[in-house]
């Protein structure tokens, strides 16, 4: 759903009433109607349609400035041109013309702050404000006009269009007189604003071509370059969907890289789990042919490590879990770190639990290292900072035992 507003030269405050469309996504208008901007429906998005009497299209050469100054440097390029203080125009840049020219566009800097105040306190967000001539089809080397019979708006090329003065049916515009003077189009096109208009006998040299089809601001499509009038201080705030044709491109390649990352981290697991498999069926059988087919199997590394260590103590050889090999290769590896103090020891099931005290953090990063370099397996299992020194519980190990 698009909300339309047509704001004409009388609005003032927010009191003031306004016409109003609700357009549904594929153009028609559900519902229309007239009041004041808190008694509008409900819409994510407004476009707001100036009429063609509050805004001055002309063109002028831009200085070459960036474009974070250019919404100041603006309005003292028509200053020449407006009747109102320079300070007061708030201008936005159109199409550049192959002369070097650009199209600009003037609104009163304060009538539209305090619309787009109103518009906030009623909770209309107002998305793009346009100008109501560039509405008007346009066709190359033909201008198009809107006429009520009495008054209209013109819509000449590259955008470029204004408020017309009154006339008649046997009396055009003084204003399209004196355009048309200047540089006359091949034909002109006249819209009726009304089902009674009936066409004008202007007797003007230029074709008057007058179109079946009427002129409805609520329905007439918006061409793409059309201006928007809110920019600078005055722009909108982003929005997400506003950036999704950017973004597209980018997140097309993130997902397709998500995707390539998944599959290949997915596919390693399945490498690494397939082997795990592989592995332990293998230690299964060897365990099997060792000790018989009957033998119940739990943890087979495990069992394979303790009936070998009862074979190796049936024979009268010690096992590198026994207590004395364990705390030999221990006190090797404890021996060179400075400043270690044993508190107790215990032996039980092929583990040393081990309290001691070391000087710091860092001795006990090397006091692991060189238990690993051993041969043995170490796991911290309660550490204590004791200011000036650090208190740690260990349970060494035979490697790979559990």
């Amino acid at each position: 759903m698009n909300l339309r507003i047509y704001l004409t030269a009388h609005w003032q405050d927010a009191a003031s009433p306004c016409a109003w469309a609700l357009l549904e996504d594929d153009g028609k208008v559900r519902e229309s109607g007239s009041g004041n901007l808190a008694a509008l429906p409900q819409c994510d998005s407004a476009t707001v349609i100036v009429s063609a009497d509050r805004v001055l299209a002309t063109t002028a050469i831009l200085p070459k400035i960036k474009r974070s100054k250019l919404e100041t440097a603006l309005p003292f390029a028509l200053e020449d041109t407006l009747i109102d203080d320079a300070t007061e125009a708030h201008v936005t840049a159109g199409a550049k013309l192959p002369d070097g020219r650009s199209v600009l566009y003037t609104l009163n800097k304060n009538w539209l702050s305090r619309f787009l105040d109103a518009s906030s306190a009623a909770k209309v967000r107002v998305r793009r404000i346009v100008p109501e001539f560039c509405l008007l089809p346009a066709r190359a080397a033909e201008w198009s006009l809107a006429w009520d019979g009495t008054q209209g708006f013109l819509a000449t090329a590259n955008g470029m269009g204004g408020a017309l003065d009154s006339g008649d049916d046997a009396r055009a515009p003084v204003g399209l007189q004196l355009r048309l003077q200047h540089e006359p189009p091949a034909a002109l096109r006249l819209f009726a604003l009304g089902s009674e208009v009936q066409a004008p006998n202007w007797g003007i040299k230029v074709p008057v071509i007058f179109e079946k089809q009427s002129f409805d601001w609520r329905k007439a499509a918006i061409p793409a370059e059309a201006p928007n009038l809110l920019w600078g201080k005055f722009a909108p705030p982003p929005r997400i969907s506003e950036f999704l044709p950017w973004l597209r491109p980018a997140l097309m390649a993130a997902l397709l890289l998500f995707t390539v990352e998944v599959f290949i981290t997915n596919l390693e697991w399945a490498l690494l789990a397939g082997e795990k498999r592989r592995l332990v069926h293998d230690m299964t059988e060897t365990f099997r042919e060792t000790f018989g087919a009957d033998a119940t199997i739990v943890d087979a590394p495990l069992q394979m490590r303790r009936n070998v260590a009862r074979l190796r103590h049936g024979a009268g050889v010690s096992d590198d879990a026994d207590f004395s090999p364990l705390l030999e290769k221990f006190s090797s590896a404890s021996g060179s770190i400075p400043g270690n103090t044993l508190r107790t020891l215990r032996y039980a099931d092929g583990k040393l639990d081990i309290d001691m005290t070391l000087a710091n953090a860092s001795a006990l990063d090397t006091l692991q290292l060189r238990i690993a370099e051993t041969g043995l397996t170490a796991k911290v299992v309660d550490r204590h900072d004791a200011g000036s020194a650090l208190n740690i519980q260990l349970q060494v190990a035979a490697g790979g035992a559990k």
